[in-house]
């Protein structure tokens, strides 16, 4: 995951959907966070015990996420 400032951390994803990914991560960015995940821009929405859940900025084709999967 990479956010808008160049820092790269790296992550597991939990679950992925056409319009947002649960990952795995030590770091928690603020909410509104803007992160990029793999070619997927999208916020943080959420933390967890397990990392953040992201609501990427546009709906994502379903063969541009099945690259993940």
């Amino acid at each position: 995951m990479r956010l808008d400032d160049g820092r790269v951390y790296p992550c597991r994803i939990i679950d992925l959907s056409v319009s947002g990914a649960a990952i795995e991560i030590d770091v928690r960015p603020a909410f509104g966070t803007m992160v990029v995940l793999g070619n997927m821009r999208g916020r943080v929405v959420r933390h967890f015990q397990e990392g953040i859940a992201l609501e990427f900025t546009t709906i994502q084709p379903e063969d541009a996420i099945s690259h993940y999967t």
